[in-house]
């Protein structure tokens, strides 16, 4: 008896008791064509002209951890790729018509990713994201019945303008769009607090410190997709929309579903090519229409006779 007490307990001594004390064998690796691929961050990316000092550890993980939620937010990445494909051809335009930057393009994917009626919880509004004070400075009109926040063509010249009335106050890039993200206060109380007027040197609001290198993120990523798996058939990205243009003058309140009779359409697709429409009614005033294409004269006609 004592002897098969001693087995029993010379067992359980010799047992696992835990997950600790079972040793681990490494996994077999997978086979080349299931692994993940790595992407390196680039180097030598400069934003606007300037040159990112990469020699700076804090500098180099804050760019690398944008750099691979960019890459690796495949559903927002292919978004990106699909609307840049419509409407940067015509923000660069812009840009290039004002001597500006074209690396600013890439701003707009950051605020907004280029939805129209993005929102921000602090009011902001548009794909550039403006504040009312802000928007009504750039001559953007903010209302119930029309905002243009919501217009691309308009709100871009406005954050064009801003930009570059930011760059000529701050002097560098970096700091201009830090001060488009927080407020030129906001940029310069830390400026002077610290002593500092270089955005990679300064401490701002953690928002504010990713601002710059998620666009410089975007920026890397969308300039070289393939590198990176984006390989979307020409077919798919969205291509820019034909569309007629009209400026009109309403001179007493007007239906917004007559408006889109007169073009041989309906309201959602009036509203649509038009995102500053914000109610079913249109006050006094000068409008600029993106319409159907091929539907220009017969809507100004109607609204030369006052069938609208």
């Amino acid at each position: 008896m004592l002897i098969l007490l001693m087995v029993l307990l010379a067992g359980l001594w010799l047992w696992p008791v835990g997950p600790e004390a079972r040793p681990l064998r490494p996994p077999e690796p997978l086979p080349p064509g299931l692994r993940l691929p790595y992407f390196r961050l680039p180097e030598g990316l400069t934003l606007c002209g300037e040159a990112v000092p990469f020699q700076e550890p804090e500098v180099r993980e804050a760019l690398d951890r944008e750099f691979t939620i960019v890459v690796w937010n495949r559903a927002q990445t292919l978004m990106w790729l699909k609307r840049a494909n419509r409407h940067f051809p015509d923000i660069a335009r812009k840009i290039r018509a004002q001597g500006l930057p074209l690396d600013l393009k890439y701003v707009v994917l950051v605020e907004s990713d280029l939805r129209p009626k993005a929102r921000s919880p602090a009011g902001a509004l548009g794909p550039w994201q403006f504040m009312p004070p802000t928007a009504q400075r750039f001559q953007l009109r903010v209302g119930e019945q029309v905002d243009d926040r919501l217009d691309l063509d308009a709100a871009t010249t406005a954050a064009l303008r801003y930009l570059a009335t930011l760059h000529r106050t701050f002097g560098t890039w970096s700091l201009a769009l830090a001060a488009y993200n927080c407020g030129e206060g906001r940029v310069q109380r830390a400026i002077n607090d610290q002593g500092v007027r270089d955005y990679y040197y300064l401490s701002l609001p953690e928002e504010t410190e990713r601002y710059v290198p998620r666009i410089l993120a975007a920026k890397a990523v969308l300039e070289a997709p393939e590198a990176y798996g984006y390989d979307i058939p020409y077919d798919d990205l969205y291509q820019p929309l034909a569309v007629d243009e009209a400026n009109i003058i309403l001179t007493q309140d007007t239906s917004v579903r007559r408006l889109a009779e007169a073009a041989g359409t309906y309201i959602k697709h009036l509203k649509s090519l038009n995102p500053w429409i914000k109610t079913l009614t249109l006050p006094p005033g000068n409008y600029h229409f993106l319409l159907p294409k091929g539907s220009a004269a017969r809507f100004l006609e109607a609204v030369r006779q006052g069938r609208v």
